[in-house]
């Protein structure tokens, strides 16, 4: 995991480099800064969330996971049917 966020921060601020003459130092700290931290939200967004464990009566352990905001969930879908149920040869 460390691995991939020191890779994400190289990533991100390397094209920053490149337009050094442009701006001042305080501007491309900025960016970086950004960019850096829009990076580190897809990677916490990618880790799954997970409820408080639930032990059951019977011992059984249940670990929820958490439904990220704007999506709802959907019921698996069932295998569409042609209305010509006879065999065909």
């Amino acid at each position: 995991m460390r691995q991939l966020v020191f890779a994400s921060v190289i990533a991100v601020s390397l094209p920053a480099a490149a337009f050094a003459g442009e701006r001042s130092a305080g501007e491309q700290l900025d960016e970086v800064l950004e960019d850096v931290l829009d990076a580190l939200t897809l990677v916490m967004r990618a880790v799954p969330q997970y409820e408080l464990p639930e032990v059951l009566p019977n011992g059984d352990i249940i670990i929820r996971r958490v439904q990220p905001e704007g999506q709802e969930k959907t019921p698996p879908q069932e295998p569409q049917k042609d209305g010509d149920d006879s065999v065909k040869t």
